[in-house]
Protein backbone atom coordinates (compact mmCIF):
# COMPACT_ATOMS: atom_id res chain seq x y z
CA UNK A 1 0.00 0.00 0.00
CA UNK A 2 1.28 3.70 -0.62
CA UNK A 3 0.54 7.14 0.12
CA UNK A 4 0.82 8.64 -2.96
CA UNK A 5 -2.00 10.68 -3.98
CA UNK A 6 -2.12 10.03 -7.30
CA UNK A 7 -2.50 6.31 -6.86
CA UNK A 8 -5.92 7.06 -4.46
CA UNK A 9 -8.24 6.51 -7.21
CA UNK A 10 -11.39 5.99 -5.97
CA UNK A 11 -13.15 2.28 -6.06
CA UNK A 12 -9.34 1.02 -6.11
CA UNK A 13 -6.23 0.71 -3.63
CA UNK A 14 -2.99 2.49 -4.07
CA UNK A 15 0.10 0.36 -4.60
CA UNK A 16 3.74 0.63 -5.87
CA UNK A 17 5.57 -2.60 -7.24
CA UNK A 18 9.07 -2.59 -7.98
CA UNK A 19 9.85 -5.84 -9.33
CA UNK A 20 12.73 -4.94 -10.45
CA UNK A 21 15.59 -4.67 -7.67
CA UNK A 22 19.41 -4.03 -7.26
CA UNK A 23 21.86 -6.05 -4.68
CA UNK A 24 24.59 -3.70 -3.50
CA UNK A 25 27.79 -5.78 -4.09
CA UNK A 26 29.80 -4.97 -0.79
CA UNK A 27 26.57 -4.52 1.44
CA UNK A 28 24.49 -7.41 0.45
CA UNK A 29 21.73 -5.18 0.79
CA UNK A 30 19.08 -5.50 -1.75
CA UNK A 31 17.19 -2.60 -2.79
CA UNK A 32 16.85 -0.47 -6.58
CA UNK A 33 18.86 1.38 -8.54
CA UNK A 34 18.55 3.72 -11.76
CA UNK A 35 20.90 6.57 -12.83
CA UNK A 36 19.66 10.45 -12.77
CA UNK A 37 18.94 11.61 -16.15
CA UNK A 38 17.75 15.43 -15.55
CA UNK A 39 17.25 18.01 -13.82
CA UNK A 40 14.47 16.63 -12.14
CA UNK A 41 16.47 13.49 -10.76
CA UNK A 42 18.95 16.08 -8.53
CA UNK A 43 16.94 15.41 -5.37
CA UNK A 44 15.83 11.92 -6.06
CA UNK A 45 13.73 10.20 -3.07
CA UNK A 46 13.99 6.60 -3.96
CA UNK A 47 18.26 7.34 -4.64
CA UNK A 48 17.87 8.76 -0.89
CA UNK A 49 15.59 6.03 0.08
CA UNK A 50 18.05 3.05 -0.33
CA UNK A 51 19.45 3.33 2.85
CA UNK A 52 17.23 1.44 4.36
CA UNK A 53 18.20 -1.18 2.44
CA UNK A 54 21.82 -0.90 3.25
CA UNK A 55 22.09 -0.18 -0.30
CA UNK A 56 24.71 2.35 -0.40
CA UNK A 57 24.99 2.64 -4.33
CA UNK A 58 24.73 6.09 -5.60
CA UNK A 59 22.06 6.66 -8.77
CA UNK A 60 24.85 7.32 -10.68
CA UNK A 61 25.90 5.70 -14.13
CA UNK A 62 29.35 5.09 -12.54
CA UNK A 63 28.69 2.98 -9.82
CA UNK A 64 26.78 0.79 -11.70
CA UNK A 65 28.98 -1.82 -11.58
CA UNK A 66 28.29 -1.65 -7.76
CA UNK A 67 25.24 -3.28 -7.69
CA UNK A 68 23.57 -6.82 -9.31
CA UNK A 69 20.71 -5.88 -11.17
CA UNK A 70 17.81 -8.89 -11.09
CA UNK A 71 13.98 -9.60 -11.39
CA UNK A 72 12.64 -10.70 -8.17
CA UNK A 73 9.85 -13.56 -9.06
CA UNK A 74 8.14 -13.24 -5.89
CA UNK A 75 7.63 -9.82 -6.08
CA UNK A 76 6.99 -9.96 -9.94
CA UNK A 77 3.86 -12.43 -9.18
CA UNK A 78 2.35 -9.96 -6.33
CA UNK A 79 -0.40 -8.39 -8.49
CA UNK A 80 -1.67 -11.76 -9.69
CA UNK A 81 -2.36 -12.54 -6.07
CA UNK A 82 -4.24 -8.83 -5.80
CA UNK A 83 -8.18 -10.00 -6.45
CA UNK A 84 -9.56 -6.42 -5.81
CA UNK A 85 -8.48 -3.48 -7.60
CA UNK A 86 -5.81 -1.41 -7.49
CA UNK A 87 -3.96 1.42 -8.65
CA UNK A 88 -0.47 0.75 -9.03
CA UNK A 89 2.67 2.95 -10.02
CA UNK A 90 5.26 0.38 -11.89
CA UNK A 91 8.95 0.27 -10.42
CA UNK A 92 8.17 3.84 -8.15
CA UNK A 93 11.73 3.38 -6.95
CA UNK A 94 13.38 3.21 -10.53
CA UNK A 95 12.54 3.58 -13.90
CA UNK A 96 11.24 0.31 -15.96
CA UNK A 97 12.72 1.66 -18.89
CA UNK A 98 16.50 2.02 -17.58
CA UNK A 99 18.63 1.17 -20.01
CA UNK A 100 19.96 -1.69 -17.61
CA UNK A 101 17.11 -3.75 -17.32
CA UNK A 102 16.98 -6.34 -19.61
CA UNK A 103 14.08 -6.38 -22.29
CA UNK A 104 12.41 -10.13 -20.96
CA UNK A 105 12.48 -8.50 -17.64
CA UNK A 106 10.11 -6.01 -19.15
CA UNK A 107 8.09 -8.47 -21.42
CA UNK A 108 7.62 -10.27 -18.26
CA UNK A 109 6.01 -6.93 -16.32
CA UNK A 110 4.29 -6.30 -19.27
CA UNK A 111 2.44 -10.22 -19.25
CA UNK A 112 1.58 -9.79 -15.24
CA UNK A 113 -0.16 -6.56 -15.89
CA UNK A 114 -1.72 -8.08 -19.17
CA UNK A 115 -3.25 -10.98 -16.73
CA UNK A 116 -4.46 -8.91 -14.25
CA UNK A 117 -7.50 -6.55 -15.88
CA UNK A 118 -8.68 -5.86 -12.77
CA UNK A 119 -5.94 -3.49 -11.89
CA UNK A 120 -4.54 -0.24 -13.18
CA UNK A 121 -0.92 0.20 -13.69
CA UNK A 122 0.62 3.50 -14.09
CA UNK A 123 4.52 3.53 -16.00
CA UNK A 124 6.03 6.57 -15.45
CA UNK A 125 9.47 7.12 -17.30
CA UNK A 126 12.15 9.85 -18.07
CA UNK A 127 13.40 7.29 -20.87
CA UNK A 128 10.36 8.02 -23.41
CA UNK A 129 12.71 7.16 -26.02
CA UNK A 130 13.64 3.80 -24.88
CA UNK A 131 9.85 3.37 -23.78
CA UNK A 132 8.47 4.20 -27.66
CA UNK A 133 11.40 2.20 -29.16
CA UNK A 134 10.11 -0.24 -27.04
CA UNK A 135 6.35 -0.41 -27.43
CA UNK A 136 6.67 0.57 -31.22
CA UNK A 137 9.07 -2.56 -31.22
CA UNK A 138 5.30 -4.80 -30.62
CA UNK A 139 3.84 -6.03 -33.90
CA UNK A 140 6.07 -5.48 -36.35
CA UNK A 141 8.07 -7.35 -39.21
CA UNK A 142 9.04 -10.22 -37.01
CA UNK A 143 6.54 -10.08 -33.88
CA UNK A 144 9.76 -10.16 -31.57
CA UNK A 145 8.46 -8.43 -28.99
CA UNK A 146 4.93 -9.89 -28.86
CA UNK A 147 6.51 -13.42 -29.20
CA UNK A 148 8.78 -12.26 -25.44
CA UNK A 149 4.76 -11.30 -24.03
CA UNK A 150 3.40 -14.50 -25.24
CA UNK A 151 6.31 -16.59 -23.71
CA UNK A 152 6.16 -15.07 -20.19
CA UNK A 153 1.91 -15.18 -20.33
CA UNK A 154 2.26 -18.90 -20.77
CA UNK A 155 5.13 -20.08 -19.13
CA UNK A 156 6.01 -20.36 -15.04
CA UNK A 157 3.84 -19.52 -12.09
CA UNK A 158 2.23 -16.63 -14.06
CA UNK A 159 0.23 -19.17 -16.04
CA UNK A 160 -0.35 -21.30 -13.45
CA UNK A 161 -2.37 -18.64 -11.09
CA UNK A 162 -3.92 -17.36 -14.08
CA UNK A 163 -5.24 -20.78 -15.15
CA UNK A 164 -5.79 -21.68 -11.67
CA UNK A 165 -8.29 -18.36 -11.40
CA UNK A 166 -10.06 -18.23 -14.71
CA UNK A 167 -9.49 -21.38 -16.07
CA UNK A 168 -8.40 -19.40 -19.56
CA UNK A 169 -5.46 -20.07 -21.46
CA UNK A 170 -3.92 -16.23 -21.75
CA UNK A 171 -1.57 -16.91 -24.62
CA UNK A 172 -3.42 -15.28 -27.19
CA UNK A 173 -5.14 -11.87 -25.13
CA UNK A 174 -2.43 -9.72 -25.46
CA UNK A 175 -2.19 -10.04 -28.87
CA UNK A 176 -6.01 -9.17 -29.37
CA UNK A 177 -5.73 -6.00 -26.44
CA UNK A 178 -2.18 -4.17 -27.59
CA UNK A 179 -2.11 -1.24 -26.28
CA UNK A 180 -2.99 -2.80 -22.83
CA UNK A 181 -6.06 -0.72 -21.46
CA UNK A 182 -5.18 -1.42 -17.86
CA UNK A 183 -1.96 0.41 -18.33
CA UNK A 184 -1.31 4.28 -18.33
CA UNK A 185 2.19 5.67 -19.71
CA UNK A 186 3.71 8.64 -18.99
CA UNK A 187 6.79 10.97 -19.14
CA UNK A 188 8.32 13.39 -16.41
CA UNK A 189 8.57 16.99 -17.55
CA UNK A 190 9.80 19.62 -14.86
CA UNK A 191 10.39 22.63 -17.09
CA UNK A 192 10.02 23.73 -20.81
CA UNK A 193 12.91 21.94 -22.31
CA UNK A 194 11.85 18.37 -20.93
CA UNK A 195 8.48 18.95 -21.92
CA UNK A 196 9.74 20.29 -25.88
CA UNK A 197 12.32 16.99 -25.82
CA UNK A 198 9.87 14.25 -24.16
CA UNK A 199 6.00 14.76 -25.21
CA UNK A 200 6.25 14.53 -28.93
CA UNK A 201 7.62 11.28 -28.29
CA UNK A 202 5.25 10.34 -25.40
CA UNK A 203 2.36 11.16 -28.26
CA UNK A 204 4.04 8.97 -31.15
CA UNK A 205 4.23 6.00 -28.56
CA UNK A 206 1.07 3.61 -28.23
CA UNK A 207 -0.54 3.66 -24.88
CA UNK A 208 -4.46 3.26 -23.52
CA UNK A 209 -3.72 6.37 -21.57
CA UNK A 210 -0.65 8.91 -21.96
CA UNK A 211 -0.11 11.30 -19.22
CA UNK A 212 2.68 13.53 -17.73
CA UNK A 213 3.81 13.91 -14.28
CA UNK A 214 4.80 17.85 -13.74
CA UNK A 215 6.76 17.06 -10.45
CA UNK A 216 8.89 18.74 -9.74
CA UNK A 217 8.04 21.54 -11.23
CA UNK A 218 10.97 23.78 -11.91
CA UNK A 219 9.97 26.64 -14.22
CA UNK A 220 7.58 27.69 -16.53
CA UNK A 221 5.89 25.18 -18.97
CA UNK A 222 3.60 26.83 -21.62
CA UNK A 223 1.53 24.60 -24.88
CA UNK A 224 0.97 27.95 -26.43
CA UNK A 225 2.25 27.31 -30.31
CA UNK A 226 3.02 23.48 -29.50
CA UNK A 227 1.40 21.69 -32.39
CA UNK A 228 1.25 17.92 -33.39
CA UNK A 229 0.00 16.58 -36.79
CA UNK A 230 -2.05 13.93 -35.67
CA UNK A 231 -2.16 11.00 -38.49
CA UNK A 232 -6.05 10.93 -37.98
CA UNK A 233 -7.76 14.46 -37.44
CA UNK A 234 -7.79 16.78 -40.14
CA UNK A 235 -6.12 19.78 -38.34
CA UNK A 236 -2.86 20.34 -35.95
CA UNK A 237 -3.57 19.67 -32.58
CA UNK A 238 -2.14 21.57 -29.13
CA UNK A 239 0.02 18.94 -27.30
CA UNK A 240 -2.42 18.85 -24.49
CA UNK A 241 -5.45 18.09 -26.12
CA UNK A 242 -3.78 14.29 -26.64
CA UNK A 243 -2.63 14.36 -23.42
CA UNK A 244 -5.08 12.13 -21.27
CA UNK A 245 -3.99 13.31 -17.25
CA UNK A 246 -1.52 16.22 -15.99
CA UNK A 247 0.08 15.79 -12.50
CA UNK A 248 1.72 18.74 -10.59
CA UNK A 249 3.59 18.72 -8.28
CA UNK A 250 6.18 20.54 -5.64
CA UNK A 251 9.62 19.30 -4.53
CA UNK A 252 9.82 17.67 -0.71
CA UNK A 253 12.60 15.69 1.13
CA UNK A 254 16.46 17.36 1.98
CA UNK A 255 16.63 20.05 -0.36
CA UNK A 256 14.22 20.41 -2.14
CA UNK A 257 13.57 23.53 -4.60
CA UNK A 258 10.84 25.58 -4.15
CA UNK A 259 7.59 25.55 -6.99
CA UNK A 260 6.62 29.45 -8.20
CA UNK A 261 2.86 29.35 -7.83
CA UNK A 262 2.11 31.15 -11.33
CA UNK A 263 4.09 28.14 -12.90
CA UNK A 264 1.17 25.89 -10.94
CA UNK A 265 -1.34 28.38 -12.11
CA UNK A 266 -0.59 28.15 -16.00
CA UNK A 267 -0.77 24.62 -16.18
CA UNK A 268 -3.64 24.31 -13.95
CA UNK A 269 -4.92 27.22 -16.47
CA UNK A 270 -4.53 25.41 -19.74
CA UNK A 271 -5.72 22.13 -18.38
CA UNK A 272 -8.99 24.08 -17.65
CA UNK A 273 -9.01 25.17 -21.51
CA UNK A 274 -8.11 21.65 -22.65
CA UNK A 275 -10.34 20.37 -20.70
CA UNK A 276 -7.63 17.75 -19.62
CA UNK A 277 -7.84 15.98 -16.25
CA UNK A 278 -5.71 18.12 -13.43
CA UNK A 279 -4.11 16.48 -10.41
CA UNK A 280 -2.28 18.75 -7.92
CA UNK A 281 -0.23 16.36 -5.93
CA UNK A 282 1.31 18.81 -3.42
CA UNK A 283 3.15 21.92 -2.65
CA UNK A 284 6.33 20.13 -1.33
CA UNK A 285 8.54 21.28 1.43
CA UNK A 286 7.56 24.75 0.47
CA UNK A 287 4.75 27.16 0.93
CA UNK A 288 3.09 30.25 -1.08
CA UNK A 289 3.28 32.97 2.15
CA UNK A 290 2.43 36.04 0.01
CA UNK A 291 -0.65 35.99 0.70
CA UNK A 292 0.01 36.01 4.44
CA UNK A 293 1.28 39.20 6.88
CA UNK A 294 4.96 38.98 7.85
CA UNK A 295 6.45 37.78 9.37
CA UNK A 296 3.92 35.45 11.05
CA UNK A 297 5.55 31.97 9.72
CA UNK A 298 6.03 29.73 12.24
CA UNK A 299 8.41 26.69 12.11
CA UNK A 300 9.63 27.62 8.95
CA UNK A 301 13.38 26.48 8.29
CA UNK A 302 13.79 29.04 5.56
CA UNK A 303 12.54 31.66 3.26
CA UNK A 304 13.37 33.33 -0.03
CA UNK A 305 11.09 35.76 -2.36
CA UNK A 306 11.73 34.77 -6.22
CA UNK A 307 10.24 35.46 -9.61
CA UNK A 308 8.33 33.92 -12.18
CA UNK A 309 11.54 33.53 -13.84
CA UNK A 310 13.38 31.79 -11.26
CA UNK A 311 15.43 34.35 -10.26
CA UNK A 312 15.49 35.12 -6.27
CA UNK A 313 15.35 38.57 -5.13
CA UNK A 314 15.05 38.15 -1.56
CA UNK A 315 16.75 35.59 1.15
CA UNK A 316 15.72 35.39 4.54
CA UNK A 317 13.13 37.87 4.81
CA UNK A 318 11.40 36.82 8.35
CA UNK A 319 15.55 37.83 9.89
CA UNK A 320 15.88 40.51 7.82
CA UNK A 321 12.30 42.30 7.41
CA UNK A 322 10.70 42.84 4.06
CA UNK A 323 12.81 46.20 2.96
CA UNK A 324 15.81 43.40 2.21
CA UNK A 325 13.84 43.07 -0.89
CA UNK A 326 12.24 45.52 -3.49
CA UNK A 327 9.25 47.16 -2.23
CA UNK A 328 7.79 46.36 -5.51
CA UNK A 329 8.19 42.69 -5.28
CA UNK A 330 4.42 41.76 -5.11
CA UNK A 331 4.17 44.14 -8.74
CA UNK A 332 6.71 41.79 -10.15
CA UNK A 333 5.21 38.62 -9.74
CA UNK A 334 7.33 37.48 -7.02
CA UNK A 335 5.87 34.52 -4.54
CA UNK A 336 6.98 34.54 -1.07
CA UNK A 337 7.91 30.87 -0.31
CA UNK A 338 8.39 29.83 2.96
CA UNK A 339 10.07 26.11 3.82
CA UNK A 340 7.49 24.79 6.43
CA UNK A 341 7.83 20.75 5.53
CA UNK A 342 5.40 18.88 3.06
CA UNK A 343 2.69 18.34 5.64
CA UNK A 344 2.25 21.44 6.76
CA UNK A 345 2.39 22.98 2.87
CA UNK A 346 -0.50 20.75 2.03
CA UNK A 347 -1.92 20.12 -1.47
CA UNK A 348 -4.34 23.02 -1.75
CA UNK A 349 -3.88 25.47 -5.08
CA UNK A 350 -5.44 28.37 -4.13
CA UNK A 351 -7.23 27.34 -1.62
CA UNK A 352 -8.73 24.32 -3.88
CA UNK A 353 -7.52 20.38 -3.61
CA UNK A 354 -7.65 19.03 -7.75
CA UNK A 355 -8.45 15.34 -8.10
CA UNK A 356 -8.65 14.41 -10.92
CA UNK A 357 -8.30 11.33 -12.86
CA UNK A 358 -8.75 10.10 -16.43
CA UNK A 359 -11.89 8.88 -17.33
CA UNK A 360 -11.64 5.01 -18.67
CA UNK A 361 -14.01 2.50 -19.85
CA UNK A 362 -14.51 -0.38 -17.34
Amino acid sequence: MTKIEWTQRPGTKGETWNPIRATDKQTGGTGHFCVKVSAGCQNCYAADFQKRFKNTTRYAAQDADKVELFLDETVLMQPLRWKKPRTIFVCSMTDLFYEGHQSDWIDQVFAVMALCPQHTFIVLTKRIKVAHQYMTSIGGVDDVRLDGFRDAMVEGMAQKIYHDRTGEDPSMWLAVHFPLPNVWLGTSVEDQNAANERIPVLLDTPAAVRFLSVEPLLGEISFEGRFYDHPNKAAHLNWLDLIDWVIVGGESGHNARPMHPDWARLLREQCKATETPFFFKQWGTWMDCSHLEYPAIAGASADHIFLPSGEVIGVGVRKFGMGAVDADWKERGAAWMCNVGKKAAGRTLDGVEHNEWPEVAA
